[in-house]
């Protein structure tokens, strides 16, 4: 069978959204990191300048990842199939590793940073840094989640991932630990505040229509 220009557009427009997701979100932090803090690199805040533009990054790939992973099983989404189903699963595995990407050296970057008040044993075990342990834990926890979460997508159908899509039904309560570990540990939250506003309630939006519009086609079938 012939391949269509059909068939050929959607898969150049495949890989140019993947292009798009593993790439531009990480660019777009590193310029943005050197614009605003460029005239503190001799700084001793350096690790942990770089550690919060890290953080803010990961925690921007995070955001478009849940949301479209929620728009991946939400009504709407036969009402207006914006880009094919595979090119949708293509971003979705992207999204992932460029978010565990920056999760990873954000955790670095405040680990190594003797000022921060982390630690190699506050970046990985909860209630045990020094800096606003509540927070820090939160972020803790959801990395540990976030790690089960990437590691049983993609051992999908395998031995020992049969419930790997009831733990990415929890992806939407991890995305919160993630948001509160950003407002509460961050000490730039009153510069982000749309952001974290914004990015919250389009998740928390999209998530209540799923699930309303779900349960209601299901009642209107019984």
């Amino acid at each position: 069978m012939s391949v269509t220009w059909s068939d050929r557009s959607r898969g150049a427009l495949a890989w140019l959204l993947v292009g798009l997701a593993a790439v531009a979100l990480p660019l777009a932090a590193g310029f943005g990191f050197a614009h605003l803090f460029a005239p503190t690199l001799h700084s001793r805040y350096f690790p942990w300048l770089t550690g919060r533009a890290l953080g803010i990054a990961a925690y921007l790939a995070l955001t478009a990842l849940v949301i479209l992973g929620v728009w991946m099983r939400h009504p709407w989404r036969l009402r207006r199939p914006l880009v094919h189903s595979e090119t949708r699963l293509r971003v979705h595995a992207t999204l992932a590793t460029a978010t565990i990407t920056l999760v990873a050296g954000h955790l670095v970057s405040l680990a190594s940073d003797k000022y921060a008040g982390v630690g190699w044993i506050g970046a990985f075990v909860p209630f045990k840094a020094q800096y606003r342990p509540t927070a820090v834990s939160l972020g803790v926890i959801a990395m540990i989640f976030m790690v089960v979460l990437f590691a049983t997508a993609r051992s999908a159908g395998r031995l020992g991932a049969r419930h790997w899509l009831t733990y990415h039904r929890l992806a939407v309560m991890n995305f919160g630990l993630v948001w509160f570990h950003g407002v509460m540990a961050g000490t730039d939250t009153a510069a982000l505040r749309t952001l974290y506003v914004l990015s919250g309630g389009v998740v928390v939006f999209l998530t209540v229509t799923r699930y309303a519009l779900g349960r209601r086609a299901r009642v209107a079938e019984e």
